[in-house]
C-alpha cells in the first residue's frame, strides 16, 4: 500500500470509529412529543372514509358479524366522525356521531337507533359502556390526540420483525375526563406508524385492552391498517374491524356531520 493510500485508510477508519459518537447526540435528542407529532405529520389527511366489517367473538366462540360505513373530516383532537352500519338488518341505520366540542377536551358523541327515532347523547359516565356490543368503548371511538397526553419514551421492541418506539402516554387532568390511567404506544420506527396499544385502566397494573393494527397498505400515498383488532384480555372476547374501499381527502359536505343527518332516514 502507498503513503497515500495508508493515509486514506486511516482517514476511514477515524470517520467509522467517530460515526456512533456523532449519531449518539442525535439519538438521545429523540423525545415521545417529537415522533407523535412527526406521526400525526405524516399520516394526518383532511378527510378519510371507508366500508367495513366488524366481526364481534365473544369468550365462548359465539361470532356477530356486522358491516358500516365510517367518515372522517379532521385528524386527531378536531376530528368530526361519522358510522353507519349497513347490515344486518337489525342494526342497519344504526348511527354514531362525534363532534369537537367547544370549550371542553371530551367530544360531543351520539348514538342513534331508528327503533326509537331519536337520538341518545353519550354521557361522560357512559364513556366505558360497550359501543354497540363491541369490545371498544366509547373513549376507544375517539381518534388519540397526543396533545391530551403527557408522554415519555421507555424504550425500543420488535412486533412482527418491526422495530418499534414504545411511548408511554398517560392522560393530562386538562385533557378531559378519560377511563384509562395510560396507554401504551408502540410506533414501527421506519413509517412511524401505529401497530399496537395496550390500555391500561384507571387502578390496574396491567392492560386490560390490546389494540392491534396490522394489514397496513399505502392507499393513495397514505398509509393505513386495513385490519383492527380490540381484544379485552379480562374478558377473552375480541373484535375486528376490516378496511375496505378506504380513500382519502374526497370532499365531505358539511351536512354529513351533522346531528339532521344522524337522525335522517337513510342518512350517510
Amino acid at each position: 500500500m502507498t503513503r497515500k493510500g495508508f493515509k486514506s485508510l486511516l482517514l476511514l477508519l477515524a470517520a467509522a470509529l467517530l460515526l456512533p459518537l456523532c449519531a449518539a447526540p442525535a439519538l438521545a435528542a429523540l423525545d415521545a412529543r417529537a415522533l407523535l407529532k412527526e406521526s400525526e405529520s405524516r399520516h394526518r389527511t383532511k378527510t378519510q372514509q371507508y366500508s367495513g366489517d366488524l366481526t364481534v367473538v365473544n369468550k365462548e366462540g359465539k361470532v356477530r358479524k356486522k358491516g358500516w360505513n365510517s367518515y372522517r373530516q379532521g385528524y386527531a383532537g378536531d376530528s368530526k366522525n361519522l358510522i353507519r352500519f349497513t347490515d344486518p338488518p337489525e342494526v342497519k341505520g344504526v348511527g354514531f356521531l362525534s363532534l369537537p366540542r367547544p370549550g371542553s377536551d371530551n367530544p360531543d358523541q351520539w348514538l342513534y337507533l331508528p327503533s326509537m327515532k331519536r337520538e341518545r347523547r353519550i354521557a361522560p359516565q357512559d364513556r366505558d359502556a360497550s359501543f354497540v356490543g363491541t369490545d371498544f368503548n366509547y373513549e376507544d371511538m375517539e381518534e388519540f390526540d397526543h396533545e391530551k397526553y403527557k408522554v415519555a419514551l421507555q424504550g425500543e421492541e420488535t412486533l412482527d420483525g418491526q422495530p418499534c418506539w414504545v411511548i408511554t402516554a398517560i392522560p393530562l387532568e386538562k385533557g378531559g375526563k378519560s377511563i384509562y390511567q395510560k396507554r401504551i404506544l408502540y410506533l414501527r420506527k421506519d413509517i412511524l406508524y401505529l401497530v399496537r396499544e395496550d390500555l391500561i385502566r384507571k387502578g390496574d397494573k396491567e392492560p386490560a385492552k390490546r389494540l392491534i393494527l396490522s394489514d397496513i397498505k399505502n392507499v393513495e400515498g397514505h398509509y393505513v391498517a386495513a385490519r383492527m383488532e380490540m381484544t379485552d384480555l379480562k374478558k377473552g372476547s375480541h373484535t375486528t374491524v376490516t378496511l375496505k374501499q378506504i380513500s382519502f381527502n374526497r370532499p365531505q359536505p358539511a351536512s354529513r356531520f351533522t346531528l339532521q343527518n344522524l337522525t335522517r332516514e337513510g342518512g350517510d
